[in-house]
């Protein structure tokens, strides 16, 4: 979907003769409209509004004859193509907008400010319209653009429900309307004790005897609104409530919510109900579910509040929420996510998108949803009350791929999840956990090419997963949607070229990079450089039956049958090893499959083997269950680091070690159990090997890669 939303053409109609027909049109038009107040005077007229110099006896049309109060703006039916601009730095207390008229396609009627200072300020106060209060109404209109307000109620002693600016379809009036923009407004302090109550509301409204209202063309872009309770922006149709109605998934289509700030909200952020294919992007939210300044009752009444999240739809098909950002989330009792697939939300998706610090975790999917992707978004040290991604029971197919949860913190909950019905595919995503936490395995899940690193416990069932460092440029220090370039993949990381290829991937990474360059690469960041390929030093499969090249020191060798060929040790006294290679090796990575052949034996890899008496080795204990590390200076043998690991004798093992300048890093199962840095001088040699003590055991599949 283009980012791009449609703009209409605002050029005037070019006037023409009028037929006769059209006069009597005309003259009909104007007797009826009186009926409702005067008629502004010709399409295309500019009104001003001046609140300390105006006068409602003036003609408004002119900066020298402006009006003065908005309840004069209010009395007056305007036309297509008509603009109202009010002074900037007036301040009308008390007093709002409910504008009255339509405009039509390429002729919208423009409320603006005019002249130099602070944006036009709307302080409705306490006043009321049916016993709601607004700062800007727009009900039962088609196409107005609304710019460049300041609009707030202040502390007010009566409850009920207020909003900063209302988009309303109800009543006898109610139909299929158009075109409403609303544009680089600030909207502040705004407060109820009411769901519909908030900073932006469109709401499709009626009694169960009216007509049902729909809204096409809904721009709302680049406001503020901040100290609001309930809702910062929200689309909301009646239909959830009346049976005859019909517009569940599309009482709202062709909305686009655009480079908005959100914040110190009691209740949700941005919330899309009923939407057909609504676009979420640029926009930021903090401090969702947060107390404000509003007084005791209100206050009571949010407290008790338990669904919160930050930007979210619900009853939705085809949203996509992309480059936004939401932090700081609170958890009133339950939720408290920065993203949420909500109830009946399907076929959408969010991407490119950066949250922090949210209390509820990262993703909500709740029941009676489909087909939904979660792809290319970055979450840094989300706290995880629900963990990090928490599915109800319920919930349908989920594609969660591409991602980076890195949580550096306190956390302890689960890193995945998965619901009771339909299935959840964790593809090529990185999960940095140097907190705690466990892994989902379930039959409604599954994982493929995903990175787990850190702090892992349970590392799931991923027949492609990678747990080493994943070798980002500097984890953990973004901060904010646009500076997270330290999760870009150094060039040595090994994860580039890792990944698997995942069908309709919305064709850019993070960072607005083409997918793919070559094989797809793990994490949000496809690399963009000339990776090359490893180049292999030594491979050995023992296939041709003999093991030519090894030198051998202790021990009975000989070229066993075991499925395949392999080099094979079966003398059960002292020290036996076997060695080959290059002197001159230093830096390389060397893996080989390991069995052991008797219990509580033990066998390892020898790096960087000058002689006897200088190497490091890297091996399988099954007495007592560990992966041991050594390093041997002058013939004398220390245990440097070690960790727990199965070990089983009869079952092959895959053990690898990457050794680069002064650091080692160990793996056995495909699994980093060691890296450990020598601060001492390191052996000058290079060659590899196997050593084993008093123990018999196998080697095979042996190869060298630099």
């Amino acid at each position: 979907m283009t980012s791009n939303h449609v703009k209409h053409n605002s050029s005037k109609n070019r006037p023409g003769r009028l037929t006769m027909l059209g006069m009597i049109v005309f003259l009909l038009f104007s007797l009826l409209s009186g009926l409702s107040g005067p008629v502004a005077e010709a399409a295309g007229t500019t009104y001003y509004v001046d609140s300390a110099l105006g006068s409602d006896n003036s003609s408004g049309t002119s900066e020298t004859a402006a009006w003065k109060t908005l309840g004069k703006v209010n009395s007056t039916t305007f036309s297509p193509g008509d603009r109202i601009l009010l002074k900037a730095g007036s301040v009308w207390t008390n007093q709002y907008l409910d504008l009255q008229g339509s405009g039509t396609e390429g002729n919208p009627i423009t409320v603006d400010r005019y002249g130099s200072g602070g944006k036009p300020l709307i302080d409705f106060g306490n006043t009321a319209v049916g016993g709601e209060g607004f700062g800007v109404r727009l009900r039962n209109v088609s196409y107005w653009e609304i710019n460049n307000l300041e609009i707030t109620s202040g502390q007010q002693p009566t409850d009920m429900r207020r909003n900063g600016v209302l988009v309303v379809g109800e009543g006898a009036g109610a139909g299929n309307f158009r075109h409403i923009y609303i544009r680089n407004l600030d909207i502040h302090d705004i407060f109820g004790t009411d769901r519909r109550t908030g900073g932006i509301n469109v709401h499709a409204r009626g009694a169960n005897t009216a007509p049902e209202s729909t809204w096409d063309d809904i721009l709302i872009e680049n406001n503020t609104v901040i100290n609001v309770a309930d809702t910062g922006i929200q689309t909301m149709t009646d239909a959830f409530f009346n049976s005859a109605w019909t517009h569940k998934f599309d009482a709202f289509s062709n909305v686009v919510i655009r480079g908005n700030v959100v914040e110190k909200i009691h209740r949700d952020g941005i919330l899309v109900r009923a939407s057909a294919s609504p676009l979420i992007e640029y926009n930021k939210t903090k401090s969702i579910g947060e107390a404000t300044d509003v007084n005791t009752s209100i206050v009571n009444y949010l407290e008790d509040i338990t669904v919160v999240a930050a930007q979210w739809a619900y009853y939705t098909k085809g949203a996509i929420f992309q480059y936004n950002e939401a932090s700081d989330t609170r958890m009133l009792g339950g939720d408290g996510q920065p993203w949420d697939f909500d109830i009946e939300v399907h076929d959408s998706i969010y991407q490119y998108n950066y949250s922090y610090n949210n209390e509820g975790g990262t993703l909500l999917v709740m029941n009676n949803t489909n087909n939904n992707i979660f792809r290319y978004n970055i979450s840094q040290n989300d706290k995880d009350a629900n963990g990090v991604f928490h599915l109800v029971n319920g919930g349908g197919n989920l594609y969660i791929y591409n991602n980076i949860i890195y949580r550096s913190g306190t956390q302890n909950k689960a890193l995945t999840h998965a619901s009771n019905t339909g299935m959840a595919y964790y593809t090529n995503n990185i999960f940095y956990n140097a907190a705690s936490g466990q892994y989902t395995n379930s039959p409604r899940m599954t994982y493929d090419h995903n990175s787990f690193y850190g702090l892992n416990s349970g590392v799931p069932s991923d027949p492609n997963k990678i747990t080493g460092n994943p070798g980002f440029v500097s984890p953990g220090t973004a901060t904010g949607l646009a500076s997270a370039d330290g999760y870009k993949l150094a060039q040595t990381s090994p994860l580039i070229n890792a990944g698997a290829v995942v069908a309709g991937n919305g064709g850019l990474d993070y960072f607005g990079n083409t997918l793919y360059n070559g094989v797809p690469d793990i994490g949000v960041f496809e690399f963009q450089g000339t990776i090359t390929p490893p180049v292999t030093l030594l491979q050995d499969d023992f296939e041709d039956n003999n093991y030519s090249g090894w030198t051998t020191s202790g021990g009975a060798w000989s070229v066993a049958d075991d499925g395949t060929k392999a080099l094979t040790q079966t003398s059960m006294s002292g020290e036996a090893l076997a060695y080959t290679g290059d002197a001159s090796w230093r830096n390389y990575t060397y893996s080989a499959k390991i069995k052991l052949l008797n219990a509580f034996g033990n066998a390892g890899l020898l790096f960087r083997y000058a002689d006897a008496s200088n190497y490091y080795m890297f091996r399988l204990n099954d007495s007592g269950d560990k992966a041991e590390l050594f390093k041997k200076t002058a013939g004398t043998l220390t245990m440097v680091s070690s960790a727990d690991v199965a070990v089983t004798p009869g079952q092959w093992t895959e053990l690898k070690v990457t050794v680069s300048g002064s650091t080692v890093t160990a793996f056995a199962g495909g699994t980093q159990l060691i890296q450990w840095t020598d601060t001492a001088a390191q052996p000058a040699g290079g060659k590899i090997g196997i050593r084993m003590h008093s123990s018999t055991a196998r080697i095979d599949d042996v190869k060298v890669t630099e």
